[in-house]
């Protein structure tokens, strides 16, 4: 019979002690480092054979620029035709935190320094459907015994084709589909 011991698996413990009220903020943001990890991975193959594996640096991002402590990106995905998949995600419930359940803001422009943004469409969370499609197809649910009126749910308003931020309420996470062009430099001719 064999145990783990014998498998090689091992796990990590985390043990931390943080005033009332507190431990929320290790939890969300070290906890996103720890368990989704943002990984970029490349290789050239020549066959079967690897060859010249480097491990790549790269950063799309402004260097004076980094996303917010309660914003997490969950997907950052190439598509065709020069378009990206984005989402992000706010990672504190209201309350949780007094510095970081709040709104916050990402500003694309930093997040994509080296490309024009053409159009930001923002989509459903499955990136399906534009989400104001999705919207007018909302089913409105009547219930027993309530008031019938609309719980209203604070979110992050509309995307300004012009400043191009982000607004992210806690907990919520938004998915846009971003066209771009690339930026033309002052020096190429």
């Amino acid at each position: 019979m064999s145990s783990l011991k014998d498998s090689g698996i091992q796990g990590k413990y985390y043990l931390r002690i943080d005033p009332l009220g507190e431990g929320a903020k290790w939890r969300r943001s070290f906890g996103q480092e720890i368990y989704s990890p943002f990984l970029l991975a490349f290789t050239e193959q020549d066959g079967d054979k690897y060859t010249n594996f480097q491990v790549p640096t790269f950063s799309g991002m402004a260097p004076s620029y980094s996303l917010p402590d309660n914003i997490a990106m969950i997907t950052l995905q190439e598509l065709e035709d020069g378009k990206v998949l984005l989402r992000l995600a706010h990672l504190y419930e209201i309350g949780e935190d007094k510095d970081l359940s709040v709104m916050t803001n990402v500003e694309l422009k930093n997040l994509f320094p080296d490309k024009k943004i053409n159009k930001v469409t923002e989509m459903s969370l499955s990136a399906n459907q534009e989400r104001e499609e999705m919207e007018k197809k909302r089913l409105v649910w009547k219930v027993e015994g309530s008031n019938n009126e609309e719980t209203n749910v604070l979110r992050g308003g509309p995307v300004d084709p012009t400043k191009l931020v982000v607004e992210l309420t806690p907990m919520e996470i938004r998915t846009f589909i971003i066209e771009f062009s690339y930026k033309w430099s002052t020096t190429a001719r």
